[in-house]
C-alpha cells in the first residue's frame, strides 16, 4: 500500500514497544513474503495453519507461559502507531487486552469480531455476526501466553476471547482513537488506497 508491503504497517506498530522478537507465520511457498520477512529481521514460523486462531497458536509455541504476546493481523492498517503501547499497561489488570476501534460500515462489522463493552470490560464478542451487538471491532490484542491456551481449538481468536469474557475472565477493551482497515480483500485494499 502506497509502495510498502501492508505487513510493514503492523511491524511498525509492534516495534514501538521494542519487543524481544517479532514472529511471522506464513506458508513455506510464499517466497516473496519469506524473503521480505528475513530482510526485516522477523522470525519466520513456517507452517500451514488452517485458521487465524491456529496461526496465532503456532506463533506462540515455545514461549514461556508468562511471556507477553502482541497479536495483530498482517493485512490490516490502523492507527494510532502507538496502539500497543496504549494496550500493554492495561495487562497488569487483565488477562487479555483488546485494541478496539469504531466500525465504519455495516459490511466491516459483519466481517469483523464485534466487541460489546460494559465500561472497559468485554462482556461478549460477536464473531462475524449478521447482528453485531455494537459498533466496536477489535484489531489488535495483548495477552500473556497462558491466556491463549485452547486457541488452536477455534477458527477465530475472538471466539476464545468471547468464551473467556463470558466466564468472567478479565478481558478488557481499550478504545483506540484511530481508524482500522482490513485490506485483505481487493475491494478493501482499493478503498484503503483511496
Amino acid at each position: 500500500m502506497h509502495g510498502r508491503p501492508v505487513l510493514e504497517y503492523l511491524v511498525d506498530r509492534m516495534r514501538v514497544v521494542e519487543p524481544d522478537e517479532l514472529r511471522l507465520v506464513t506458508r513455506p511457498d510464499k517466497a516473496d513474503l519469506v524473503a521480505h520477512a528475513r530482510r526485516a529481521g522477523l522470525t519466520l514460523v513456517l507452517g500451514e495453519p488452517a485458521s487465524a486462531a491456529a496461526s496465532i497458536a503456532l506463533a506462540a509455541e515455545g514461549l514461556d507461559q508468562d511471556d507477553v504476546v502482541l497479536i495483530g493481523f498482517p493485512d490490516t492498517v490502523w492507527s494510532p502507531v502507538d496502539g500497543y503501547a496504549r494496550l500493554l499497561p492495561q495487562l497488569a489488570e487483565a488477562d487479555v487486552v483488546l485494541g478496539v476501534f469504531e466500525g465504519t460500515s455495516d459490511e466491516q462489522l459483519r466481517r469483523s469480531d464485534v466487541v460489546v463493552l460494559d465500561g472497559d470490560r468485554v462482556t461478549r464478542i460477536d464473531v462475524k455476526s449478521n447482528r453485531p451487538g455494537s459498533q466496536l471491532i477489535w484489531g489488535a490484542a495483548v495477552a500473556r501466553r497462558w491466556a491463549l491456551a485452547g486457541l488452536e481449538q477455534h477458527v477465530h481468536p475472538g471466539q476464545l476471547f468471547d468464551e473467556q469474557a463470558r466466564v468472567g475472565r478479565r478481558v478488557i477493551g481499550v478504545r483506540l482513537p484511530g481508524t482500522f482497515l482490513d485490506v485483505g480483500t481487493p475491494e478493501s485494499l482499493e478503498a484503503a488506497q483511496s
